[in-house]
């Protein structure tokens, strides 16, 4: 079947009576935008290809009344998780099978980094030594993924502008899984 996404533009300018300045029909869902420039936003499109491989694109978008302008996509092998906009970058995990025979292999989740500088032509690079974390949060230059095979703890990334982030640690958590992180001041707190 098709899938058709839109995004609803939503006239801020009356507080008391907002409404809908129009639809607009985009490619994936919303994920974030340009704080520099309020007419480009970046989307997900999920889809399929052939029998059960996921594979993703990163959009980027120009909004102009109610059209949307592809700029650019990057293809991101695999099933794309939650997706965080910073500054000129986008974050990202995306799980992959690897195969390693026939009908044999396993399952991989790489740590994503889009540059985004320039919108026609945005650049991901992938921390390779990943391998089953999720992103959960990115605050400042720093990125947290679930750790260990049953999420027990929180790798900790260092981002770096125009290159893969690299890792830094882990810190091990109480409980069965990290579901968010959030920082207050100098202490994180895990759930």
């Amino acid at each position: 079947g098709w899938v058709k996404y839109y995004l609803d533009a939503i006239d801020l300018t009356d507080r008391e009576h907002t409404r809908v300045r129009a639809k607009v029909n985009v490619p994936g869902l919303l994920v974030g935008g340009d704080a520099s420039d309020p007419s480009i936003v970046y989307t997900i499109d999920y889809r399929w290809n052939s029998g059960d491989t996921a594979t993703n694109d990163f959009d980027v978008l120009r909004i102009r009344g109610s059209k949307a302008t592809l700029l650019a996509h990057t293809t991101i092998d695999g099933w794309v998780g939650s997706t965080f906009v910073s500054g000129k970058s986008a974050y990202l995990s995306a799980q992959r099978w690897v195969e390693t025979g026939k009908n044999t292999g396993y399952s991989r989740v790489d740590l994503h980094a889009i540059d985004l500088s320039n919108p026609g032509h945005p650049r991901d690079r992938v921390a390779s030594e990943t391998g089953w974390g999720w992103l959960v949060a990115v605050e400042g230059d720093r990125a947290r993924v679930t750790a260990g095979w049953g999420g027990q703890g929180i790798d900790v990334y260092q981002l770096r502008d125009g290159k893969a982030p690299a890792f830094e640690q882990t810190i091990r958590t109480r409980g069965f899984w990290v579901n968010g992180v959030s920082r207050q001041t100098s202490v994180w707190f895990a759930a």
